[in-house]
């Protein structure tokens, strides 16, 4: 499989076409087990759509229970177009790209933040040309990487510091949303030796792929088969869980039991997307990994209403810590590592 890499000229903004569907977009999953934070940070910007729009997905989930949730759109300003990456609310959330590293800051009312990632391995887009819908009507030009995120994140007067993990995306071309019909998407690490990604991917025209790779101290191993078994809540929307097994010709297969600590819905156009943060171990070795999940079978448009596990209003709120849930002890997974 002939894989691209793309250089850091890919981290700017691109040159928009005249589709009311392009987009150009910038995507962050992290997770710090230590300082018991993690979170999602994406910024995409629609120039050619409702007058230019910026749409905003931003969420922060603890151990303590304290969540924060921002899914908005507004007017694309000056702003939120930066010469150096993209922008939202006016600027107030930023994601920009020195030459070097990737910032991410954020000043709101509740939250200021200001995060730096350095990848564990080159820019790399994963899915094949033959995808399909997938790539055709949804992430024509794409990458991805696996990193190390530090800095720091004030939430609710607490103030932590991020020395953690993340995974990360960027993609830019044309994006029908109203191809998609459920997806899941299963990204992340344990560090510079392993990091993992598997989508499944159901479109309208009634398609599905289903793809998966490790990248194992930078080599890129693709899976030939990706079975993703994700466990529902009674809403539909939210889940405990899933179990995701990669399959390899010449090697034993890489399973992975998901079990998150907390979760946050984000709506665009017709898709609502939940992503997970679930902490994991491979012999022995911490790490985290999205467990992100989109369910629309029927293509239906309304609000999502309810979500047993996620956060589904704007703002900041609470529930119990980890230590008082009713699943607390919800065991912690050791994989074997892939070899």
């Amino acid at each position: 499989m002939d894989v691209v890499a793309h250089g850091p000229e890919s981290e700017l903004p691109q040159t928009p076409d005249a589709d009311e569907w392009w987009q150009d977009s910038a995507f962050l999953v992290f997770n710090d087990r230590d300082a018991g934070i993690g979170g999602v940070f994406r910024i995409g910007h629609e120039p050619n759509h409702a007058g230019g729009i910026a749409a905003l997905w931003f969420g922060l989930v603890t151990h303590d229970g304290i969540r924060l949730r921002r899914n908005t759109t507004n007017a694309l300003g000056k702003g939120d177009r930066l010469p150096d990456g993209f922008g939202a609310l006016g600027g107030r959330y930023r994601i920009t790209h020195d030459g070097q590293r990737l910032r991410y800051r954020v000043d709101d009312e509740h939250c200021r933040a200001d995060l730096t990632v350095e990848d564990f391995y080159p820019r790399t887009d994963f899915f094949p040309k033959s995808s399909g819908s997938l790539v055709d009507e949804f992430a024509s030009s794409h990458f991805e990487c696996s990193g190390a995120i530090t800095g720091t994140i004030e939430l609710d007067d607490r103030t932590y510091q991020v020395n953690g993990l993340c995974h990360r995306d960027r993609s830019w071309g044309l994006r029908r949303w109203d191809t998609l019909l459920n997806h899941r998407w299963i990204p992340g690490t344990i560090g510079p030796e392993l990091s993992f990604g598997s989508i499944a991917w159901h479109a309208v025209d009634g398609s599905i792929r289903q793809l998966g790779y490790l990248v194992r101290d930078g080599e890129i191993t693709y899976a030939d088969d990706v079975d993703i078994v994700v466990h529902m809540e009674v809403d539909g929307t939210s889940y405990r869980g899933a179990v995701a097994t990669w399959t390899f010709p010449d090697a034993e297969p890489f399973v992975l039991h998901c079990v998150p600590y907390d979760a946050m819905v984000f709506e665009h156009h017709n898709v609502g997307d939940v992503d997970a943060i679930c902490e994991i171990e491979v012999d022995g070795k911490p790490g985290f990994c999205d467990l992100a999940v989109s369910t629309n079978p029927r293509l239906g448009s309304g609000p999502i209403t309810a979500a047993v596990r996620a956060v589904t209003t704007d703002g900041l709120s609470h529930q119990p810590p980890i230590s008082g849930r009713a699943d607390a002890k919800l065991p912690i997974f050791h994989l074997g590592f892939w070899g």
